[in-house]
């Protein structure tokens, strides 16, 4: 019974680490390098740079009124450097790497969003 025992506990923990192992890769090949960044103010596109092909980019974005954000790009990632907004919630968001999240100026309202491969993959669903 000792040795039964011993087989089962071996099993699962293969079974463990085979499911780690496999939710990693996957992750990684949603990750991919089809990111996209698009900039947009008052829900129209304004710009959208292939995250893939840039390593160091920052553009100005005013708006008719004067009010301005400074949006950066570094290595795959992307975030609002700089506002003249009064509570600066969108450069207190940081970096954004990963498709799906979201910078949101309301004041200016400016949105940088990065989109491409969804990496939405519910590992203890797998």
């Amino acid at each position: 019974m000792i040795n039964i025992n011993k087989y089962i506990t071996l099993g699962l923990l293969m079974l463990i680490l085979i499911s780690i192992v496999a939710s990693y890769l996957i992750n990684q090949w949603y990750a991919g390098d089809n990111m996209v960044l698009e900039i947009s103010r008052d829900g129209e596109s304004i710009q959208q740079i292939d995250l893939s092909t840039v390593t160091t980019k920052q553009i100005k974005i005013t708006s008719q009124d004067g009010h301005y954000n400074i949006v950066e790009i570094k290595d795959g990632q992307a975030r609002v450097k700089e506002a003249d907004c009064p509570n600066q919630i969108c450069v207190k968001t940081g970096w954004l790497s990963k498709p799906g999240q979201t910078s949101f100026c309301a004041p200016n309202r400016l949105m940088i969003t990065i989109t491409g491969r969804k990496n939405q993959v519910d590992t203890i669903a797998n």
